[in-house]
């Protein structure tokens, strides 16, 4: 009778009674040198059955996703990755999150129509750092290192960290927009007061005070202030003169400079005034107040629809996930994309939808299948590079 061999890595019956009647004729009565060679087929023959072991593990593994029919699977493996293997999934995993997020910061910017405050925000540094913590988090989970809580609470608490920096950079930025508008406020003052001398001759006082303006700095502070969204409009009227500051106008230029300021120097304070404002009530509210962000998740029909980590194929929700502009805009909004990416991070940590843990089921048994070839391919090349030349060997020593 033929003994089956389902696998070119398994052992025949027929031969393992073969391999063990041999090594014990050699333990009995062989040279030292045949007992040396024993000890070391010994050894290949237990790693060959820690081979095989490895993949039926997988099989059953993947026997067991089959059946259940489920979309995702947890992060953990029946064995241990390989080394090159665990390297390929760190790296796909970056790679994949790090895709979500930018597509995220895309469906923020899409959302606000283009509306973005962002002045000193490094969007890519700032989204490469969240995707690492991310991949980070997930291999300590794929490690044993980390339970999904703890996983989930370190991401939360990274997303808030690299929020608060944002924050406060921005914070930093719009502290020297206020002294631009400052400078720009004193200047109107100045105008109002001497508006009666200035008209009597326009052309030629208006130049002499837009250079007295000059050594004050004005230029300069007019470049930060075009940066920002909301005073740049405040200042639309008076970017051409802001500019150049009559350097090469004409007197009949200088002379439409003038009338614009004496119609709308009031009205450009006070806007000014409005705006110095909203930054001294953004530099004392909280990094998670709605006025930086503007967006939220919801599961109905209206927004841009989210898309999980393709590494994860789907989140851990019953419905789909849609980014939507947050009705609720506070009168001092400044909107920051990646303060926005963190927010939504947050809620989907928050929620469990986004789960460090999950991996996409078919995914997993990719991962599987390819340490599945490896480990049968080493079984293999153990039983006929090393077991069976060697007991063809033994056996005419034997025989002779």
């Amino acid at each position: 009778m033929v003994d089956p061999m389902p696998m070119p890595m398994h052992i025949r019956r027929s031969d393992a009674e073969l391999y063990h009647a041999l090594l014990l004729t050699i333990e009995r009565s062989g040279e030292e040198q045949l007992k040396s060679e024993g000890t070391f087929i010994r050894e290949q023959l237990e790693l060959h059955a820690s081979y095989v072991n490895a993949c039926a593990k997988i099989e059953a593994f993947a026997d067991e996703a089959r059946k259940s029919g489920a979309h995702s699977a947890r992060l953990r493996f029946p064995i241990r990755p390989t080394q090159k293997t665990r390297e390929s999934i760190e790296n796909g995993m970056h790679r994949s999150f790090y895709r979500f997020l930018q597509d995220l910061q895309g469906a923020v910017v899409a959302q606000h129509g283009g509306a973005i405050d962002d002045c000193v925000t490094r969007v890519e540094p700032f989204l490469s750092r969240m995707a690492n913590a991310l991949t980070l988090e997930s291999c300590r989970v794929l490690d044993g290192g980390a339970s999904m809580r703890e996983a989930r609470l370190v991401c939360t608490s990274y997303a808030e960290k690299l929020r608060l920096e944002t924050m406060h950079a921005e914070c930093h930025s719009l502290g020297e927009l206020y002294c631009a508008c400052d400078v720009l406020i004193n200047c109107l003052r100045r105008f109002s007061r001497e508006q009666a001398r200035i008209a009597k001759d326009p052309a030629t006082c208006m130049r002499a005070f837009l250079k007295t303006a000059e050594r004050t700095g004005l230029r300069k502070q007019a470049l930060r202030m075009r940066r920002d969204r909301q005073v740049r409009q405040a200042i639309g009227k008076h970017v051409d003169w802001l500019n150049d500051l009559g350097r090469t106008f004409d007197n009949g230029r200088m002379e439409r400079v003038y009338d614009l300021l004496v119609l709308t120097h009031v009205e450009l304070t006070q806007a000014l005034r409005w705006q110095q404002r909203r930054i001294t009530w953004l530099k004392a509210s909280n990094a998670a107040n709605c006025a930086w962000c503007g967006v939220s998740l919801s599961t109905g029909m209206e927004g841009v629809l989210l898309h999980a980590p393709a590494h994860m194929r789907v989140f851990s929700s019953e419905e789909r996930v849609r980014l939507i502009l947050d009705k609720s805009d506070a009168p001092f909004a400044h909107y920051l994309s990646t303060v926005a990416v963190a927010n939504v991070v947050i809620e989907l940590l928050h929620r469990r939808w986004l789960q460090p843990h999950q991996i996409d089921s078919a995914y997993a048994n990719r991962v599987m299948a390819h340490d599945f070839c490896k480990y049968e391919t080493a079984a293999q090349r153990i039983l006929e590079d090393t077991v069976a030349p060697w007991a063809e060997r033994v056996k005419q020593h034997f025989s002779k």
